[in-house]
């Protein structure tokens, strides 16, 4: 039987070291955080891996934006780890760190290496827990570019997760990124951020990454033709077929097997890095499991509202299972449900969305009343060439960072 629940009062000796081991800030050299701070402070609220490529991109251009990712994915092989642990889902924080990390730095191009490995796909598990240990070991060939730091992290990270994993855990096609941090998160008493935070430091990452919440909780979506969906791969359309109806609805659930509505505060240091913002931005990507997602937590739409920053929304250019039966209308009033939800009559819209970002092809998908419509609201829309030809039919990452970065 798998176990389902791991807590330890004391972090094994062994891996003390690992237990929040980096006070010092994140780019501890003291002038380029100073330069950091100086640039505007950027917040996107994303998840999965549509930002991948905009975020190498945009690191190039500014270092002080942060990324507020879901922590919903329940497909692949990080729905093995949440079913083990109860833990919440960190397959797209790896991916955002992995995009982040600055891989100029010969050390950090190579634990970046190490963390988008992934265990072979077919094999026995005894042949797959051997590669763990084997992994786990210092003289292992694939330590041979880290620091002294980097190594013994990873090193540890591995043998730790080795040591506390269920003989029927399926290692197949896992990724060792994923373990390292499900083991970090482990040792610091079940802290996300603590474990992002170490490997950001050693991935010297540009940007920050902050975690929707900590809590186990999956997305639940219900659909027009009166189902229920329980479970965030369940409307990717990657790992099943494609919803054939509408979503009407999305909220949190306590359970991955049923409906059991629960209620998120929204963590302290999400409200803080909001406050902080002088651009929140409503990036592309899976318009319900990486975007609205985010949106879920108690006191977030206050909070959005209540930030002097510009708001800004840039839609899907291509074809989104999640949107079926949606126009882009249909989109950006979706998007004002959400974060309008709780919020005095009063609140001006403007407040939570201020700015909708277009593509040139894009511009005729809203109508001349739409338009008029938004304008009544206090929403502008802005019409640039964000894709060029070598990006089509998505957006240019660079023309996308310059023209967010125009709007601060």
């Amino acid at each position: 039987m798998i176990v389902r629940h791991l807590h330890y009062d004391k972090t094994p000796q062994n891996f003390a070291h690992l237990k929040m081991a980096y006070s010092q800030p994140l780019n501890s050299n003291l002038n380029e955080r100073v330069a950091q701070h100086k640039q505007p402070s950027l917040v996107f609220f994303s998840g999965g891996s549509a930002l991948s490529g905009f975020s190498k991109a945009l690191k190039l251009y500014n270092q002080n934006h942060n990324h507020i990712i879901t922590t919903l994915d329940s497909g692949g092989c990080t729905a093995k780890l949440r079913h083990c642990f109860l833990m919440p889902a960190i397959g797209d924080i790896r991916n955002r760190l992995l995009a982040l990390a600055d891989d100029s730095k010969a050390d950090v191009a190579a634990i970046t290496r190490i963390m988008g490995l992934r265990f072979a796909k077919q094999g026995s598990a005894a042949t797959l827990r051997q590669s763990l240990f084997a992994f786990s070991h210092s003289d292992h060939p694939m330590y041979a570019q880290l620091s002294p730091t980097q190594q013994q992290t990873i090193q540890n990270c591995l043998s730790y997760f080795a040591n506390i994993i269920p003989a029927d855990f399926d290692l197949r096609n896992t990724s060792i990124g994923n373990v390292c941090l499900a083991a970090a998160y482990l040792i610091n008493n079940r802290s996300l951020s603590a474990a992002i935070d170490i490997f950001s430091h050693l991935l010297s990452i540009k940007g920050q990454i902050v975690p929707m919440s900590d809590s186990y909780c999956h997305l639940a979506a219900h659909l027009s033709d009166g189902q229920t969906i329980v479970g965030q791969h369940n409307l990717t359309g990657k790992e099943v077929s494609p919803i054939r109806s509408k979503i009407t609805k999305v909220e949190l659930s306590s359970s991955s097997e049923y409906l059991s509505p629960i209620q998120i505060k929204t963590p302290k240091n999400v409200l803080n890095t909001l406050a902080q913002a002088q651009l929140i931005c409503y990036p592309p990507g899976s318009f319900y499991s990486s975007l609205i997602t985010n949106l879920l937590t108690d006191g977030i739409g206050q909070a959005i509202s209540q930030s002097q920053a510009k708001k800004v929304y840039v839609p899907n250019l291509t074809q989104d299972p999640e949107q079926f039966g949606m126009s882009l209308f249909d989109c950006i009033t979706t998007l004002l449900e959400y974060l309008t939800k709780h919020l005095d009559h009063k609140v001006s819209v403007s407040s939570v969305l201020s700015t909708i970002l277009l593509d040139k092809s894009a511009q005729h998908q809203l109508t001349p009343a739409q338009y008029q419509q938004l304008s009544k609201l206090g929403i502008a829309v802005e019409i640039l060439p964000l894709v060029s030809e070598k990006s089509a039919p998505y957006y240019d990452p660079h023309r996308l960072s310059q023209a967010l970065l125009s709007l601060c």
